[in-house]
């Protein structure tokens, strides 16, 4: 397998009219998990980390694994995404590790400082070959939580003018997803996907889909959506896979017989995942 930029794999999708999976990992089972649904599809995938995941286990470490665990598997591409980066300096240190597609997101800030510090950092990682995802309209919700703050749309014309000025390679939107569990049935509005894909070349990414039923996902993507991330469904397969790992194994200490089930579990939502998005 070869580790190539999120804007290479979304390309393609764009063209093609699939969107690519993009599922965060935390730790080795995540990452094994990953390598072996690759292995055993033959599909791209977007590998991706928050700034707290890589503060837990370490930088170097996530590529390093995702680079060891798909030695001798030549015939797929995947990318190593940092997700949510929260500064110009984390997305350096991050391609410096080995990662090949970094986002900016200032969601939060004022269009003009988002679009500013997002070309910041395009001007920086693009020549170097690394994609940047950028972040313009509110996605509720957190990464590691619920979903209590309201996400707002994009704006049409923001989005042509953030493309503009940043030169981003890939866009993520808010349409009435958000980050976490979601607390109710959320609204997502289609035809705003719509309407920024015909307004833009860019390819556009979805956050905050954990939760969203297929049809709705399948929805997305025919509206426009060219990568599609999933962390908190993963989370809870692999919180489930280990409870259900020790009910199997009572009397078992050691971890690796007991964490197959939690890989195998993470394994199965990511399977599930690839269906909708590559059908």
């Amino acid at each position: 397998m070869s580790c190539v930029s999120s804007y290479k794999l979304m390309r393609k999708a764009l063209r093609e009219g699939y969107a690519v999976p993009a599922f965060n990992i935390d730790n080795l089972e995540s990452a094994i998990a990953a390598a072996e649904v690759m292995k055993e599809t033959k599909k791209p995938l977007i590998i991706q980390t928050i700034p707290r995941t890589l503060a837990y286990g370490g930088m170097s470490v996530y590529p390093t694994m995702m680079r060891s665990l798909t030695i001798g598997c030549d015939d797929v591409d995947y990318a190593m995404h940092l997700d949510h980066g929260s500064s110009k300096e984390l997305a350096e240190k991050c391609i410096n590790c080995g990662f090949s597609s970094v986002m900016f997101d200032g969601s939060s800030l004022p269009f003009n400082e988002n679009a500013a510090k997002t070309k910041e950092v395009a001007d920086m990682a693009i020549p170097l070959g690394v994609s940047v995802e950028g972040e313009l309209g509110t996605i509720g919700g957190k990464e590691e939580g619920d979903t209590d703050l309201e996400a707002s749309y994009t704006k049409v014309s923001e989005a042509v003018d953030f493309c503009e000025i940043t030169g981003v390679s890939t866009l993520a939107i808010g349409v009435g997803t958000a980050h976490g569990v979601y607390k109710g049935e959320p609204k997502i509005n289609i035809k705003r996907i719509e309407e920024i894909h015909a307004a833009i070349a860019t390819p556009l990414v979805l956050h905050g889909a954990s939760g969203l039923s297929d049809e709705v996902l399948r929805d997305c993507i025919r509206a426009g959506i060219s990568k599609i991330n999933f962390a908190t469904e993963l989370r809870q397969a692999y919180t489930n896979g280990i409870k259900l790992g020790m009910q199997q194994n009572p009397d078992v200490f050691d971890p690796k017989i007991y964490m197959r089930v939690a890989i195998d579990e993470i394994k199965k939502v990511m399977l599930e995942k690839i269906n909708i998005c590559y059908s």
